[in-house]
């Protein structure tokens, strides 16, 4: 019987993966014919994409330009800001932490900071755990951060909290979500304080160097700069790259080829985080509608299937990361201009299509 079955498996495997790479191909010949279009339509420069299905990466392309005056093609190792997203990989520094036994996410965020402390406020600022902050549900101002134009203009990490873009607690703890990046510079801080290193360098050793993503960074440098894609306005005119303090919140680097390798640490197993810590940072938490977990977002609106990840936007910037982890397959794309969403979501909905077909 079990040599029966191994013949008929060997017969008709060939045709099932014909089939299936007949699939692929009608999603890839409509992203190749869609994604030049929607560039010049919204006056976006360039765009790297990838698509993952089964766990196999069935399409990775550039599209357009990372540098504009200089003509060079964006590729799958084309540098870019990636915004929010940046919270995803804060995460899991974080419950690397966790997991190292060296933080609690229920115990008070403060019980860990030595440098800063809440300013007053008349709710309960000793209800604000590390989980809340990840979460979205401590209570906190600050939706997000512009960034800077210079190393000049930055402010250090205590300046960003008490002035430039003061955190503050403004309703009680753990009673509704609100998304604050201004929770997310706290983790920085938080992770600082513990470590006894610079957020950058923490990041670096704990989870970048584990995925060997080689070309990912916080820390702007040369080597960075040589690799990115340029920044353009919504008439595509370059524009400054955009300096971060709020680091966790807003300001990873990165490629195409690195994102690759951070979905498929997430679909399967890592040197970096077990399989129960990334259920519980993609788990949706109450108070969010089941829209968001801790450092994860959710959601349902693009098909029969449920994608967590994350979006990120910067100015000149527009990102997606999203997988559905029942079938462990996603979508990646990157954008390096002000109208990129329009570009993203043109692409994510052709793929979304087809994958709810697929």
């Amino acid at each position: 019987m079990k040599q029966i079955i191994t013949l008929i498996t060997v017969l008709i495997l060939p045709f099932i993966l014909k089939a299936q790479e007949s699939k692929n191909q009608e999603l890839i010949e409509a992203l190749l014919k869609e994604a030049p279009i929607a560039l010049k339509a919204n006056n976006v420069p360039g765009m790297s994409i990838a698509v993952i299905k089964n766990g196999v990466v069935v399409f990775k392309k550039g599209f357009g330009f990372a540098d504009v005056a200089n003509q060079k093609k964006v590729t799958s190792t084309s540098g870019f800001n990636i915004g929010s997203i940046s919270k995803m990989f804060t995460a899991w520094g974080i419950m690397k932490l966790v997991e190292d036994e060296k933080i609690d996410l229920d115990v008070p965020v403060s019980n860990y900071l030595k440098s800063w402390s809440f300013p007053a406020s008349k709710f309960n600022t000793n209800k604000i755990s590390i989980r809340s902050l990840l979460s979205h549900t401590a209570g906190l101002n600050v939706h997000g951060y512009n960034g800077y134009e210079s190393k000049k203009e930055l402010p250090t990490l205590i300046e960003s909290l008490n002035t430039n873009e003061k955190v503050s607690l403004i309703s009680e703890p753990e009673t509704k979500w609100k998304y604050s990046g201004g929770g997310y510079t706290i983790l920085q801080m938080l992770i600082e304080e513990v470590t006894g290193i610079s957020f950058e360098k923490y990041m670096e050793k704990a989870i970048f160097k584990p995925l060997k993503m080689k070309n990912t960074s916080f820390t702007i440098d040369k080597k960075i700069l040589r690799k990115s894609a340029k920044a353009y306005d919504e008439k595509a005119t370059e524009i400054p790259l955009r300096l971060f303090t709020a680091k966790a919140a807003a300001g990873l680097h990165t490629t195409l080829e690195d994102l690759i390798i951070f979905a498929n640490a997430t679909l399967s197993t890592n040197p970096v985080l077990t399989r129960a810590s990334i259920l519980q940072l993609t788990k949706p938490t109450d108070l969010s509608n089941g829209d968001y977990g801790m450092g994860y977002m959710i959601m349902n609106r693009f098909g029969n299937f449920t994608l967590t990840g994350h979006g990120g936007s910067n100015e000149g910037w527009h990102s997606g990361f999203m997988l559905d982890f029942a079938s462990k397959s996603g979508i990646i794309i990157l954008t390096n201009g002000d109208s990129g969403r329009n570009v993203l979501f043109g692409s994510m909905k052709t793929w979304a299509n087809w994958h709810s077909k697929n």
